[in-house]
């Protein structure tokens, strides 16, 4: 999905991930429950919902911020580091080469106020 957005700063992007071979059940253990300093900076960056799913090695994240991606970005930057071994940690079980994290373009949605093929149609 591209962003998808119910107002003008409301924001809903899907992002895909791939996890390094053999570490299936230590990423899905370890996200039972994230850090609370982490969920905490991610609600006061704008973060409204962040669900994943895991399809074997794919990881696909669908990530609703309250005033956009960019927004949201900014916000966790000017924090700073929240929880450098939790990061550290989940990029230890992340492949980190190419094609392996992007962000898949909307083919279609639909919500309480019709059809949409692309963000602003």
């Amino acid at each position: 999905m591209s962003p998808q957005r119910k107002s003008d700063r409301h924001e809903i992007v899907a992002w895909r991930t791939r996890l390094r071979p053999g570490h299936e059940a230590k990423y899905s253990h370890t996200h039972r429950s994230i850090p609370e300093a982490v969920a905490t900076a991610l609600r006061s960056a704008g973060v409204i919902s962040w669900r994943i799913w895991r399809d074997g090695l794919t990881l696909f994240h669908v990530i609703e911020t309250r005033d956009g991606r960019d927004a949201m970005g900014q916000r966790m930057a000017a924090l700073g580091p929240i929880d450098p071994e939790w990061d550290e940690l989940i990029a230890s079980m992340l492949d980190h080469g190419d094609g392996s994290s992007m962000m898949p373009t909307l083919v279609w949605g639909m919500d309480e106020s019709g059809q949409f093929t692309e963000f602003g149609s």
